[in-house]
């Protein structure tokens, strides 16, 4: 143990190693993924109380981690506050049960402001809310142990009781089938449609009523490139990228469908995918490029993680985008050079994109809003950060300045920011944590059920019944609310749905801002 005590850098990443193997074994359903840094950290402190890390490593991944939280999820949290206000509705309500049933419940049992306000962070695995707790209470002097006791005792439970929850949506959804719940996700396909009768619609036309993506026309069997100006007539030939419902609807409403498929034919017109690494053309949207007028070239589709999307002229584009573009075969490496197709480019962290924003963030953490009744909201080092993310996210770029990094960058450094954050918070609160077990264990366990209850029944509850959704709907917006990734990864599992996934995305960002000021305001006010 002494060894530990001596080194810092081999606490932590003892834990975060042993921890990684520790969240991946499965107990039931259940797996505690990046937590498991956070136990394996606890249990070294609560061996030898001497075993810490220096503030400054709490303070760096905290804002790293609020950081990348909020760039990723500044578009989807602007497009969810417009488009998907019904499921963020349901979210807020059960948050706000959530934190009165912390308070109710914990203030009865005798538990502190601290404490309460970390059960409430880790009933509801919101990581960058337990960091705004500790800051808010620590008000520039030592970080006091209890929020991250009740965080350490609320978040297995959560873990074990949203899986339950998700497991009743899938039987009720099984048992009593809704309408949404027979319906298929159409994939995205590539087709050939001939043209019966004269449509009056452009390329153009077409592919905004239909929203598909038209790459090749044929006419009097000469294949090229599909212009947006191009007139459609009787008997063309058309190279269709668009979902197998939309497909269907133009086969219906336009002509029939070809079994000519002259895009298998790569000898003049070729396609491939393309990265996209050149950062002067990120946070622009694909029309901006203008390929078709430069390269005599279309974009169809881009695939965006492990997502496939209909590439609309509006898409905004990230870095690290893979582009599938059809052009003369002459013409394909031109675009390559243009768009950068550089896996190594594609990874770089955007330096002057990461720093500049941190600053930013960091400078508002000095902010303090006076609160009416008592008290100053302290945006501090978790909170500020998120907000300037979620601000700059949704920008993409500022002239020069691009704000978005791309999605395994960010993906990475979120990861491992959160286990060391997570080590950090286990290794300040090992010793309390068996004190508080040993005295307050039960209660602890109460008050950590009562909170997850409140926001999974309410969840099921409002996702199913009032608003109708499907399964897969309902799942993606339970776990999306809640924000572990263990029982959206147990949904997947279950249900391999792409609505679960766009469910979760809608309602991350936003339940991750609200829990963060929320669990602030509980110490403000509490």
């Amino acid at each position: 143990m002494q060894w530990f005590v001596d080194s810092p850098l081999l606490t932590l990443f003892f834990c975060v190693g042993v921890g990684a193997l520790i969240g991946r074994i499965p107990f039931g359903p259940v797996s505690f993924g990046p937590a498991g840094a956070l136990f394996v950290a606890l249990a070294l402190s609560a061996i030898d109380e001497d075993v810490a890390l220096p503030q400054i490593v709490t303070n760096l991944s905290l804002c790293v981690f609020c950081y990348m939280v909020g760039i990723a999820a500044g578009p989807s949290f602007v497009r969810a506050l417009r488009t998907g206000w019904k499921p963020v509705l349901v979210s807020v309500v059960a948050i706000l049960a959530m934190a009165g049933t912390a308070l109710g419940l914990g203030k009865a049992l005798g538990f502190d402001i601290g404490t309460i306000a970390g059960a409430f962070s880790g009933a509801g695995t919101a990581t960058a809310a337990l960091g705004a707790v500790q800051q808010q209470l620590a008000d520039g002097g030592d970080i006091p142990p209890q929020p991250a006791i009740g965080y350490a005792v609320a978040y297995p439970i959560t873990v074990l009781l949203t899986i339950l929850a998700c497991a009743y949506l899938i039987g009720v959804g099984r048992r009593r089938p809704t309408a949404e719940d027979q319906e298929k996700v159409a994939p995205i396909v590539i087709r050939t449609l001939e043209i019966v009768g004269e449509p009056d619609l452009t390329v153009h036309g077409l592919g905004e009523r239909y929203d598909a993506v038209v790459s090749r026309l044929t006419r009097g069997g000469r294949t090229v490139i599909a212009h947006d100006s191009e007139q459609l007539s009787a008997g063309d030939l058309l190279t269709v990228t668009a979902r197998e419902d939309v497909v269907d609807g133009l086969v219906a409403d336009l002509g029939r469908e070809s079994g000519d498929e002259f895009w298998r034919d790569r000898s003049d017109i070729d396609f491939r995918r393309i990265i996209m690494s050149n950062r002067t053309h990120a946070g622009r949207q694909l029309h901006e490029l203008r390929l078709e007028e430069r390269f005599d070239a279309v974009v169809s589709r881009v695939r965006r993680g492990d997502v496939d999307l209909i590439a609309t002229p509006d898409l905004v584009l990230q870095t690290g985008d893979r582009l599938r573009v059809t052009a003369p075969r002459d013409r394909l490496r031109d675009v390559a050079d243009d768009l950068g197709d550089s896996e190594r480019t594609a990874g770089d962290i955007n330096p002057i994109g990461l720093g500049l924003g941190l600053t930013i963030g960091l400078m508002l953490a000095f902010v303090e809003i006076p609160m009416p009744g008592c008290g100053t909201l302290v945006l501090g080092t978790a909170t500020a950060p998120l907000i300037a993310g979620v601000v700059l996210g949704a920008l993409g770029r500022t002239g020069p300045i691009v704000w978005t990094l791309p999605g395994n960058v960010s993906n990475t450094l979120n990861q491992f920011t959160l286990m060391v954050f997570l080590v950090a918070v286990g290794t300040g609160a090992g010793s309390g944590l068996v004190d508080a077990l040993a005295d307050d264990g039960l209660q602890l366990v109460l008050l950590g059920v009562a909170i997850s209850a409140a926001h999974a029944l309410i969840c099921v509850f409002a996702l199913r019944s009032l608003l109708q959704y499907g399964t897969a709907r309902a799942l993606g917006g339970l776990t999306g609310s809640q924000l572990n990734p263990a029982p959206y990864a147990y949904a997947m599992g279950k249900v391999p749905d792409q609505r679960v996934a766009l469910g979760y995305a809608v309602l991350f960002p936003v339940s991750m801002i609200i829990k963060v000021f929320i669990a602030q305001l509980m110490v403000v006010y509490f």
